[in-house]
């Protein structure tokens, strides 16, 4: 089963007419992911190459602008430029044709896979399972640990909180792995560690020398931030495949050092700028498999997602301001103290329309090859959660701090779903044949993090 002609034709491709619809697009796309799962099943599993054809076409036939292009550049194909299309394709109406096993006998019909219809969108919402309880006997632990070892033990307690909050987010039933060594973590922290005390050193030397060891840091940073981005990725696996990360220096240098420089000039004004650009970043270069993550968000809503916030900081300065001039000398004592209701009330009030509004403005413009994400945070449910964890937190001088990580972790990844084409065991099954074929770009182990 292989395509002669890697540029054959799409229509012939996914065995469809050249006036198919939408939806016979759809259907189709999803009727070649199903023959190849069945293909892995039965130990008759296709070459990368069908794969790549499966997906290039669809790409190009579902997009009505690439389409156009392509209809204008190509004309009609004879089916004699493919040898061989995928096994049991489509007829010229789009109807599934059912591929005959050698020597004859009942045709093999696909299964269908992710408990939907085979020819809709099928929604796999995240979930959360994991309990305060258990992570508070991991954190204690961990707390008790890391203090009796002056630290060291906090790169194994890393991992430990990691793999438990990976394995209980939950997709489809199946569980995330973590699989990081504590003593990479280790090693990226005594880096870390090496850099400060190098900082330390330089300030206490002088302005001049502190300054001048800031400016040799710059070039590290993007630096650090793609080892941390590969080794995170890298040490991630959903259902036996591992994630992956593809940035660049210069992307990170440009991201990270450019896009700050222009911020700082602008006195944070262009802080949303350099946020947006900090997603696209990370998102744009993430892989699962083979299958790459897109961000297509633009600056322009991450402008107005900060507006209202912007709007109420400078309403509560004024309000500050205009209540130190009215009551003059009587109320410049309490002066500190108002700040700092100010302060906490604008994270109270306004953090959490950040939070959500960015959480959902992400991820609602984030797809992962043909698959879409939707966030559905609200501000006001938020908003409760945060404010009743740090409050029973405070009550129980700190020991409520597991609890209200799960209760977040649980709000988070109720809110957020998956909508995928042909059931994730389908294209999990792809992507796993397509990364074992091609080999996997990241089988090096990235042996630095320098995330705490």
């Amino acid at each position: 089963m292989t395509v002669r002609d890697t540029a054959a034709d799409h229509y012939e491709v996914l065995g469809i007419a050249r006036d198919a619809s939408p939806l016979e697009v759809n259907a189709a796309y999803r009727r070649g992911l199903a023959r190849l799962q069945h293909g892995l099943n039965t130990g008759t599993a296709p070459g990368p190459e069908v794969l790549d054809a499966l997906s290039r076409a669809y790409r190009t036939l579902s997009d009505p602008t690439a389409r156009g292009a392509y209809d204008a550049a190509c004309p009609p194909a004879s089916r004699a430029g493919v040898e061989h299309r995928l096994d049991g394709g489509g007829d010229r109406e789009g109807r599934a044709v059912r591929s005959v096993p050698p020597g004859g006998g009942t045709p093999a019909t696909p299964p269908s896979y992710g408990g939907g219809s085979g020819d809709g969108a099928q929604r796999f919402d995240f979930e959360f399972v994991g309990s305060g309880g258990e992570y508070f006997r991991i954190w204690i632990v961990n707390l008790l640990l890391s203090i009796l070892t002056l630290g060291i033990y906090s790169a194994w307690a890393k991992v430990r909180r990691e793999q438990f909050f990976h394995r209980n987010l939950l997709l489809d039933g199946s569980g995330f792995t973590y699989h990081a060594k504590p003593q990479a973590i280790l090693k990226g922290r005594a880096v870390a560690f090496v850099l400060l005390m190098a900082l330390s050193v330089a300030e206490k030397a002088g302005p001049v020398a502190h300054g001048l060891a800031l400016l040799a840091l710059v070039p590290l940073v993007p630096w650090l931030a793609v080892r941390a981005f590969r080794f995170r990725a890298y040490n991630t696996s959903y259902r036996g495949l591992r994630f992956s990360f593809h940035g660049t220096y210069r992307q990170a240098l440009s991201t990270f050092v450019g896009f700050g420089l222009l911020t700082l000039l602008s006195l944070g004004l262009l802080f949303p700028l350099w946020l947006q650009r900090q997603k696209r970043f990370v998102l744009d270069n993430l892989r699962y498999g083979s299958a790459p993550f897109t961000c297509t968000a633009t600056s322009g809503p991450f402008f107005a997602l900060f507006l209202k916030p912007l709007l109420g900081g400078v309403v509560l300065v004024a309000a500050l301001v205009f209540l130190v001039w009215q009551l003059g000398d009587s109320v410049a004592p309490m002066v500190p103290l108002l700040l700092m209701v100010a302060v906490l009330g604008f994270q109270l009030l306004f953090m959490p329309y950040v939070i959500v509004g960015m959480t959902n403005l992400v991820w609602n413009h984030t797809r992962l090859a043909d698959h879409g994400f939707a966030s559905r945070l609200r501000v006001l449910p938020y908003f409760f959660l945060v404010a009743t964890n740090w409050l029973a937190t405070i009550c129980t001088l700190g020991l409520f701090w597991p609890w209200a990580k799960v209760r977040l972790a649980r709000y988070r990844a109720a809110g957020l779903s998956l909508t995928a084409w042909g059931g994730l065991e389908a294209f999990v099954a792809g992507e796993s044949t397509r990364a074992s074929a091609l080999g996997d770009e990241a089988a090096e182990m990235f042996d630095l993090d320098v995330a705490f």
